[in-house]
Order: structure tokens, then sequence, then C-alpha cells
């Protein structure tokens, strides 16, 4: 805690700067061999308290960041307590409306209609009956559409990159007949440019709460 200090009491152990009081006024000064100091050579004389500098205020980031971990801290203790108290836990919780998923025999799996829909011919149907499950299929979902996407990828590259080669020849040809060495950085900027933004594909599906709790 900052507070002022007797000097009779206790003295800065460094010469670090301080507050310093002297009659009615405070100074900014340090204590070294044996006496207060304003600057490295003007003393300063009837020094009766000191205080540490306080340290730099907090920004609102800091105070808000430190808010929401103290209430996420309450919030998962009154969580645990209640788990405890009542047996109930996220993944036993049951669904309301029951998550439906729709998978075939090659692995493909869909978001499937309702549960009194029917599956689509050569599907069956999955009923998530509690959350442990949803969460389940959901990451399943997801695995299976980014090997899907990987392979949407790998088949633009096969048609795209002999006709990305011929470009690069003609840049390359382009290069080497430029008149001036601006043309021919410009050339090679843009060739760099084109091997680094190439196409990806990136998709993944969540459910609500899922979701919610990624921040999206």
């Amino acid at each position: 805690m900052i507070r002022w200090r007797k000097v009779e009491k206790r003295l800065p152990d460094t010469d670090r700067q301080v507050f310093a009081l002297s009659g009615r006024c405070a100074y900014l000064a340090s204590f070294r061999d044996g006496q207060w100091w304003l600057t490295y050579s003007i003393g300063l004389s009837d020094v009766s308290r000191w205080m540490e500098v306080p340290g730099e205020p907090k920004d609102f980031a800091y105070w808000w960041k430190r808010l929401c971990e103290w209430y996420s801290r309450q919030a998962a203790t009154v969580n645990d307590a209640s788990n405890y108290l009542t047996g109930w836990t996220s993944k036993n919780a049951q669904l309301d409306k029951k998550i439906i998923y729709w998978t075939n025999a090659s692995g493909e799996i869909r978001m499937g209609l309702p549960e009194h829909f029917p599956a689509n011919k050569g599907f069956q149907k999955v009923v998530c009956n509690n959350t442990f499950e949803a969460e389940i299929w959901s990451d399943r979902l997801r695995q299976f559409n980014m090997t899907k996407e990987r392979a949407k990828d790998e088949q633009r590259d096969a048609f795209e990159r002999p006709i990305r080669d011929r470009l690069k020849a003609n840049m390359r040809e382009v290069m080497k007949n430029s008149r001036n060495q601006i043309n021919h950085d410009f050339v090679e900027r843009y060739m760099e440019k084109m091997d680094r933004d190439r196409t990806r594909t990136t998709r993944e599906e969540y459910l609500h709460s899922e979701g919610h709790e990624r921040g999206h």
C-alpha cells in the first residue's frame, strides 16, 4: 500500500525517485549518501516524510479484462455448485428440440431436418438427445467439411497450375526484357503475389451455442 513514511523509521533502500515532504511541499527527490537530493547536485533539506511514486495508471482495457476474469471465476463457482447439488452437467443436459444429423455408408454427414422428417435416401438419421452427443456430431461434421474443402482446393490447384505456370513464364520473359529496374521489380513483386495469394476455401459449421461460445 502507498502511504507516507517517517524518515526516522525508514528510508528508501536505493536512490530511486520518491515523493519527499519538506515543510508543506512535496518534491520528487532521491536519497543517497545520507542526504536527500532534488537533482544530482541540488540538495533538499528538512524532509520529514517520503512516499513511493505510484505506478502508471492502468487503462480501461486492463481493468475490463480483470473484471471479466473475476466474473468468469464467480460464474464457474456458481455453476460447479449447482452441478454438485443437482447432478446436472453439460454432458447430460437434455435438449428440448433434438438436433438431427444425417449420415451414410461413405461417411458423408449433413445437418438434418427436424426429427419428424425422414432422412434422404441412402442416409441414416442420427438423433442427438443431449448436448454431449450434439457436440460430438458437430465436430464430425466440421472434420468432414474440412476434408471436402481440401479436396476442392487440390482440384482447383490442378486446373489452375498449368495456367499459372504459362503466365509466370511470360512474366519472366517480360522481366528479362525490361527496359529499367522499376519495371523488372514490379513484375517480380507481382509474381511473388501470385504465389502468396492463391485461393483457399475455409468453411466451418457450428451449432448456435458453439458459435456463441467462440465469439461468433
